[in-house]
């Protein structure tokens, strides 16, 4: 039988209390730390948000797995060659860029490859669920898109599929809650959206105007890569050097 509202209010306040003491060790744990590594200014703000005194330097992630591929792309394709990677909970943004997508104004300049879910296609043959990938066919996958978007509706905290399609040299569109936009900024802001008004007009731009991806390309070429292990590894020794 359902609790009295008495009953249901005795066990809300003893969540609660059992919360609160949990929040009160972490933030016993984290007075602990003399030097917080965030791996994005997205991470810094929700420790600094909820925990205050959270002492520490930004500096970005990486993996092994992810080398320096980068190389000139082509973007003179009739239609633009758009690319989505991770699951189709709503969190991950995809509900959001389906949406948005549906308000371009010519609906044959542009196509939806979607990596990580399912297989199929949608009913107008522009959205292809092309499934899970495997090592062996990264390079065939960012091959096959222009551009990249991360339209995550919650916050990430950095995000490795940014990183790896800047290393083949492929433009990312992210949402202001994803970590990896310091990177994505540092070659084009306007590649950074914070609503899906803004990703609209972004993605109008682009199919308008292919030189955006161009120039982006070309930014990612000229740029020094330090996203190796070892180039981590010696970020990560220098903030320890610094802590007293």
């Amino acid at each position: 039988m359902p609790c009295s509202i008495e009953k249901c209010f005795e066990k809300y306040c003893q969540v609660m209390n059992d919360y609160s003491r949990l929040l009160d060790y972490y933030k016993a744990c984290f007075d602990l730390v003399d030097c917080f590594h965030f791996n994005s200014e997205t991470a810094r703000n929700v420790y600094l948000e909820n925990y205050g005194d959270a002492r520490g330097e930004v500096i970005p992630i990486t993996h092994s797995g992810i080398k320096d591929n980068r190389h000139r792309k082509s973007f003179d394709s009739t239609v633009l060659r758009m690319g989505f990677i991770g699951k189709d909970t709503p969190y991950k943004g995809l509900p959001l860029l389906l949406k948005v997508l549906k308000q371009i104004r010519n609906m044959d300049l542009w196509r939806l490859d979607v990596w990580g879910g399912k297989i199929g296609n949608d009913k107008n043959g522009q959205v292809h669920y092309r499934g899970k990938f495997d090592s062996r066919s990264v390079a065939a996958v960012y091959d096959g898109m222009d551009v990249l978007v991360v339209p995550s509706i919650w916050k990430e905290t950095f995000g490795f599929v940014v990183l790896e399609a800047l290393s083949y040299g492929v433009p990312v569109i992210v949402s202001d809650n994803v970590g990896a936009k310091d990177i994505v900024r540092q070659y084009d802001e306007r590649f950074v959206f914070t609503s899906g008004t803004g990703l609209l007009a972004l993605l109008e731009m682009i199919i308008n105007d292919r030189s955006l991806l161009a120039d982006f390309n070309d930014k990612i070429l000229d740029d020094e890569w330090k996203h190796s292990m070892k180039d981590h590894a010696e970020d990560i020794l220098g903030l320890y050097e610094t802590i007293e």
